[in-house]
């Protein structure tokens, strides 16, 4: 899954949010006074009838009556409606999916008196539920939940909704939302709840992956961690063109009904929601599990979807209807499946290191930040083949810790970061990550071929790997051949072939970087 957006975050951090009880929304944080100039005001020598108000003050928000009916509202007073589901081996006819969902025999869990109002739902990481989730007309809705979490692991669902989520884009369109976990906060600092989203056919022009932004508290902070806490995203259906040039919808991110983030044609940068990622036929709802990644454990009560954007006022209603205990008791049951492992990977051992090798990147401890290193800049011409060999030590966590391979239009240095502040005229032709992933520039596309159908045995395989690279250059068009050799012997292999803005005219230099590895350049011919 994708994390090529974690570089520009740095820049967006500046703000810096309460916790999830309490603190200013995003409009009082860019507003208020600072805190020097609020107390010489305070001291101020003239008369209280003289003075004159400096401050510029926001109106407090006023609790407004919800709409009279949802979309869809789940009150968790009992099971009626839900269906146990578990992660099993046969994908079926999924082809982009670790797992298939099969009914499972673990009863829904309805922890009584213990929800933001009344009972609410418990998942004890052995189960996830299903529920009839209905279609969304357009890009103005609301999705709502109150939730507390024993245990959510990186990109884990709470909730999960969308079409076609188990399938590859080759094979349907995919769109989703999911309510999870991430480490991408600054300086890799894990957040929670993050709104990672994605539409597989909306942004092709850019990138032939679609868009899949993000939205949070902006606080690098985790939330609703064994405390009650409400999420409340707002899609407000006006579309606009972000900083990478695809489309988004204009959000708001509450918790605990008070506005955290807005995204918007003002505001862009990475995040939002993607456009049409709810709307359609044959809408999927998953509660605590998906295709993919570690079940869920904990609470999860009064979960709306309306078919409308609400207003603050009505947010604000949602949080003052619930009344939850600071410390639920979970429902007591002994049978079932066994608790689905937390699939967070091992610390591994340091990588050995290679003698001889013309280059490194990161440390034996397999630590690299994203885009903070890089090999010299070697030539492609026209017509050309350049062979690479490297080692790759990855961290095993996400399939993106891994070398990245740049095309770009200047010979970059070791010395110096690849980007247009240290390179003058710097552009990117394509980017190319070694799980058969990549970006590039506004004509960029790629088609990716790989031998291998368990992205777990490649990723594990990575951990250790020889790479053996061959790319060939004609005109505006590269192959690239991989070969990924394991210290088992065990061998994969990828194609990828790219094409982009550049010409049989272009320069082209291509150069080795990558994220969370250790990777070791020996040879380029």
């Amino acid at each position: 899954m994708k994390k090529q957006i974690t570089a520009v975050i740095a820049s967006v951090l500046a703000l810096s949010l309460a916790a999830c009880a309490g603190g200013n929304t995003a409009t009082e944080q860019t507003t208020a006074a600072p805190a020097d100039t609020q107390a010489a005001e305070q001291t101020t020598e003239a008369p209280a009838e003289e003075t004159t108000a400096a401050e510029e003050t926001t109106a407090p928000v006023v609790a407004e009556p919800i709409p009279e009916s949802a979309l869809v509202h789940l009150d968790f007073e009992s099971a009626d409606g839900l269906s146990a589901v578990k992660q099993v081996e046969d994908k079926g006819t999924l082809t982009g999916a670790n797992f298939g969902l099969a009914p499972s025999d673990h009863p829904v869990l309805i922890a009584e008196g213990q929800g933001a109002v009344g009972n609410a739902l418990y998942l004890d990481g052995k189960y996830g539920v299903d529920f009839d989730m209905k279609e969304v007309s357009d890009d103005s809705y609301t999705f709502s939940f109150w939730f507390n979490a024993d245990r959510v692991a990186t990109f884990g669902p709470v909730v999960q909704i969308g079409r076609n989520i188990g399938m590859s884009n080759a094979d349907a369109t995919v769109t989703w939302l999911n309510i999870t976990k991430s480490t991408w906060g600054t300086n890799d600092a894990d957040i929670f709840p993050v709104a990672w989203n994605r539409n597989s056919s909306i942004g092709t022009e850019v990138s032939a992956d679609g868009v899949w932004p993000w939205i949070y508290a902006m606080d690098d902070t985790e939330h609703g961690k064994r405390e009650w806490c409400l999420l409340t995203i707002v899609a407000d259906g006006n579309r606009y063109v972000a900083d990478d040039g695809m489309e988004r919808v204009g959000t708001k991110f509450y918790l605990n009904g008070e506005l955290k983030w807005e995204a918007n044609g003002e505001n862009m940068y990475y995040q939002g929601l993607s456009p049409e990622i709810i709307t359609g036929d044959g809408i999927e709802g998953h509660i605590g599990i998906n295709y993919w990644d570690t079940i869920y454990k904990g609470f999860v009560d009064e979960l709306y979807i309306f078919d409308e954007a609400l207003t603050d006022g009505q947010v604000k209603t949602l949080f003052e209807m619930g009344n939850p205990p600071a410390e639920p008791v979970a429902p007591e049951y002994e049978g079932g499946e066994e608790e689905a492992p937390v699939t967070e990977a091992a610390p591994l051992e340091a990588a050995p290191v290679a003698e001889g090798a013309l280059d490194v990147l990161g440390t034996p401890d397999r630590v690299l930040g994203f885009w903070s290193d890089t090999t010299d800049g070697f030539e492609l011409a026209d017509g050309a083949t350049l062979k690479m060999k490297l080692n790759n030590y990855s961290d095993g966590v996400n399939n993106w810790d891994n070398f990245v391979l740049a095309f770009t239009n200047t010979a970059v240095t070791t010395d110096k970061v690849a980007s247009a502040d240290n390179y003058e005229g710097y552009a990117e032709y394509a980017v190319l990550r070694a799980d058969a992933f990549g970006w590039g520039d506004a004509s960029y596309n790629a088609t990716f071929e790989n031998s291998w159908d368990d992205w777990a045995e490649w990723l594990k395989l990575m951990t250790s790997a020889s790479v053996d690279i061959t790319m060939t250059r004609n005109g505006g068009e590269v192959t690239v051949d991989y070969t990924f050799t394991g210290a088992d012997g065990t061998a994969m292999t990828e194609k990828a072939v790219v094409t982009s803005t550049m010409t049989a005219d272009s320069p082209v230099y291509v150069h080795v970087t990558g994220e969370a590895a250790y990777i070791e350049l020996l040879s380029v011919e």
